[in-house]
């Protein structure tokens, strides 16, 4: 596995996933874009790379603001003149009832997690088109193929991320490859910073796989260039199948099932 002289753009890369798959990408040769909205936090991950010579650039971006993308994405080309392989990671989760969620909030999560995934994809993918095995790849979530409560919203924005981009991956076939990364419970603070009525120190996602175990799966995944991956552990890999084989059974199962 080896990604010398790619130029990879990740967003979310200040913390959690995004930051674990930016210290594995410059493990890997790669020459990184590394976004998000916290500028020292992107500093602090840049600092820690293990290959430090190898050419990276702090490029602060709001995801939320997704007018601004074609703008982005021009300033993104500047740095190092293309961009091979596009990660979109950048977002926001949930763990409250709908009925007690602010539309605001439901908004926000939709356009964050969704509309601005799919903004800046279409800002940089003309370029995409251009380079050979350029690929994008969709860091979603089991949330896109199964459903519990207290992610209503969540649930809604990340189903419509692999629908859009599953379907995109046929229109760019033998042009732009489209991955599509679907975590189950990983060890981050995406619990932590998440629409929510109270947080749970004890959260599934504390106990989940550490993000540093889940960036090696996901960039292998990505040289393979495979096209839907599932990275997580048993529970989550068995309420894929669940729902896949009995959609009765697994709304009995879930309905009851402790969410955290």
């Amino acid at each position: 596995m080896n990604f010398t002289d790619k130029v990879v753009w990740i967003t979310g890369a200040s913390s959690g996933i995004g930051e674990a798959m930016a210290k594995a990408f410059n493990a890997q040769g790669a020459r990184l874009i590394l976004s998000a909205r916290n500028t020292e936090a992107l500093k602090r991950v840049q600092a820690s790379f293990k290959e430090p010579n190898i050419s990276s650039v702090i490029l602060p971006l709001d995801i939320q603001q997704y007018r601004q993308m074609p703008s982005i994405a021009a300033k993104a080309l500047e740095a190092f003149g293309k961009i091979d392989i596009l990660i979109n990671n950048a977002g926001i989760s949930q763990r409250s009832l709908a009925i007690e969620t602010d539309f605001e909030d439901d908004l926000r999560i939709i356009e964050i997690d969704l509309i601005g995934t799919i903004a800046l994809s279409k800002a940089i993918l003309p370029h995409l088109m251009t380079q050979k095995d350029a690929q994008i790849v969709v860091i979603s979530s089991v949330m896109g193929k199964i459903n519990t409560k207290y992610r209503t919203s969540y649930a809604a924005a990340k189903h419509g991320v692999v629908g859009y981009f599953e379907s995109l991956r046929l229109e760019l076939e033998g042009q732009v490859h489209i991955c599509n990364i679907m975590p189950g419970f990983i060890a981050t603070n995406i619990v932590k910073n998440a629409v929510s009525n109270s947080y749970n120190p004890d959260n599934q996602n504390a106990a989940g796989m550490p993000s540093d175990v889940f960036a090696q799966k996901a960039l292998k995944a990505i040289y393979q260039r495979r096209k839907n991956v599932f990275i997580g552990g048993f529970k989550e890999k068995f309420a894929l199948i669940l729902k896949r084989v009995s959609p009765r059974m697994f709304d009995s199962v879930i309905k009851n099932m402790k969410v955290v």
